[in-house]
């Protein structure tokens, strides 16, 4: 068994938060959702964490802006705001500065602790960071560049893009869909649904407890273990004889 991802809380985003500790500031929002459908995050670089509440009709955003000067602190924003049915939450980072004006180690971050409904339906963008989502009742689809990835009893379907990083599921109530991960191992445990794992370029992928089929359509390196799937499994023909637990 792989080691488990290290949870949120627990986390000291090395190294950018190593370099970004010399100041900080509070960037909070709230955001009357009572009667929205959608929750659109774009994170950024930071933390995440995103906890779906069945006894709250707000988005409830608690930041924390970290950079290596004031100058850049400044420049981080947290904007939150509702659009017809959607509420949108977006960290604004001084990423356009010409970088011949910053020094090579400035560094800026904004890391996010978000409540909302858990009914809305949820599109996040991270760029780097772990993330942490967990009780979202309604569709989850997570867009991510680099950082670990961890989702906890999501009540519907769960869609995953991502470039680097462990991806770690568990306790679905719908179907899991990893589009594509380049690299980084994937555990994807008790899920009502199918399974589907479309490009996987590197690391291992573990699946136990499936309702429905397990698929990986392309597989590039890396061991791949399922156990306890209900329908059809379709793997690679390279990793059919593999051990299967």
């Amino acid at each position: 068994m792989r080691t488990q991802l290290t949870s949120l809380a627990l986390v000291v985003a090395l190294p950018i938060a190593a370099w970004a500790q010399d100041y900080d500031e509070p960037r909070n929002a709230t955001v009357n959702a009572a009667g929205a459908t959608s929750l659109k995050i774009d994170a950024r670089a930071g933390l995440l964490r995103v906890t779906g509440r069945t006894d709250i009709t707000e988005v409830r955003v608690r930041g924390t802006a970290r950079a290596s000067s004031r100058g850049l602190l400044a420049d981080i924003k947290l904007e939150a705001v509702r659009n017809g049915n959607e509420v949108t939450v977006r960290a604004i980072m001084p990423d356009d500065r010409d970088h011949h004006d910053r020094d090579w180690n400035e560094q800026a971050l904004l890391d996010l602790v978000i409540e909302a409904p858990a009914t809305l339906a949820m599109d996040i963008d991270d760029s780097s960071g772990d993330m942490t989502i967990e009780s979202v009742a309604a569709k989850l689809r997570i867009h991510d560049s680099s950082g670990n990835i961890r989702v906890r009893d999501a009540g519907n379907d769960v869609w995953i893009d991502d470039s680097s990083g462990g991806i770690d599921v568990r306790g679905v109530k719908g179907s899991v869909d990893i589009d594509e991960d380049s690299s980084g191992e994937i555990e994807i445990y008790d899920v009502t649904g199918s399974v589907r794992v479309g490009r996987d370029s590197s690391g291992s992928i573990d699946v136990s407890r499936v309702g429905g089929d397990f698929t990986v359509e392309h597989d590039g390196s890396g061991s791949i273990d399922y156990d306890g799937v209900k329908g059809k499994v379709d793997v690679p023909r390279k990793d059919r004889n593999h051990r299967y637990r």
